[in-house]
């Protein structure tokens, strides 16, 4: 059952909720040039003129950058259709979304979130204790009178293909969607602190946090440039019937890249996990060098314990070799923090491709089963 749970968590977390139909349009009026300080992240763009900014969130699962929802920011009297910011007490709906609020030091914004018992976050668990953040959805379900009682300025929400609306009755509350997921690019998610940033004023703060992730990501990236040899990894695991591969312009697979890896799969054209069956997984990965899992095997994971889930997975060379490079999500909130923290990931495969290149580095998501 708790790994049930788990699954539930982890999709609530990267995919909770729909787009809002009646979110906030910016004014038809409005004539702004483009801001480029958006490097990395596809999902949105800015746009600044006259003290105003338009914050645009395309839709991704439409060709041609279709727009999901707009936004016009400003900072006084705002107009028709204006949102004025910064924003006093906000929804979040997405772990990820926590951690990018707090590192701008803006979890006191936070009166309500989802799914409470997968928080582990200490500061969002005492602020729970306190009453000062309430639980507002869990399970898949809006509590209705919950957040009409507590009534946001605004929710944080991950939405997701074929879930394109909130309930009728929020639709007075300004629904905010968070793509972050949806970005292949590491670097392109952490950017997302940008988003987060212009509802309350922080702009600065942001750019500050993103040029250190991103100063951090290729000073580890740029330790891999020489290395002669390059391991070959795998990812995931057999699952109900089926092996969901991570495409080969997935976000795991330019990690493993930017840590000196060949990904099996990496000049598949995919960008997010597909099915495979386990016998052509095996074919291909029965002689890789690293094999990478996300999941939980108990209170202590070891090589007994993948051998009980599935016996074939000791006939991967990368078993035998205890090369098994695993990441416990409820152990070290890898769903709330890695987003936010690419290089802490980056670092952690390098670890374990290129020990030498980093001999006195203590993982923080990923480590080799020994």
């Amino acid at each position: 059952m708790k790994k049930i749970a788990l699954l539930i968590f982890l999709l609530l977390g990267f995919f909770f909720t729909g787009c809002h139909e009646n979110v906030k349009k910016s004014s038809p009026h409005l004539k702004i040039a483009e801001n480029t300080t958006i490097k990395y992240a596809k999902g949105f763009a800015v746009f600044k003129q006259n003290g105003k900014t338009k914050v645009v969130v395309y839709n991704p699962w439409k060709k041609g950058k279709k727009i999901l929802a707009a936004f016009v920011l400003v900072r006084n009297n705002p107009g028709k259709g204006e949102i004025k910011v910064p924003l006093k007490k906000v929804a979040v709906f997405s772990a990820t979304q926590l951690d990018a609020l707090e590192k701008l030091g803006l979890l006191n914004r936070v009166t309500g979130i989802s799914e409470a018992r997968f928080i582990s976050n200490p500061n969002v668990k005492k602020a729970l204790a306190k009453g000062k953040i309430t639980e507002m959805a869990a399970g898949g379900n809006y509590f209705i009178e919950t957040i009409l009682k507590h009534r946001p300025d605004a929710i944080f929400y991950s939405p997701f293909q074929g879930n394109t609306q909130l309930p009728q009755t929020l639709s007075s509350i300004l629904a905010i969607p968070y793509l972050d997921y949806t970005e292949m690019n590491p670097l392109g998610r952490a950017e997302w602190i940008k988003f987060s940033a212009l509802f309350f004023g922080k702009e600065k703060q942001a750019d500050s946090i993103f040029r250190n992730i991103t100063k951090q990501y290729f000073k580890l990236k740029k330790l891999v440039d020489t290395v002669s040899v390059r391991p070959t990894v795998f990812s995931d695991k057999f699952f109900n019937g089926q092996w969901y591969i991570a495409g080969g312009r997935s976000y795991i697979a330019r990690l493993f890249k930017d840590a000196g890896a060949h990904y099996l799969w990496e000049n598949d054209r995919h960008t997010a996990s597909f099915p495979l069956s386990f016998e052509t997984v095996f074919q291909k990965a029965r002689n890789a060098d690293y094999w990478r899992i996300v999941g939980t095997f108990g209170h202590q994971p070891s090589y007994a314990e993948i051998a009980k889930e599935n016996a074939l997975y000791t006939q991967f060379k990368a078993f035998k070799q205890h090369h098994i490079l695993y990441c416990d999500p409820q152990k070290t909130a890898y769903f709330e923090k890695s987003a936010m923290e690419p290089q802490w990931i980056l670092a952690d495969f390098i670890k374990a491709f290129h020990p030498e290149l980093l001999p006195h580095y203590h993982p923080v998501f990923y480590h080799l089963i020994p």
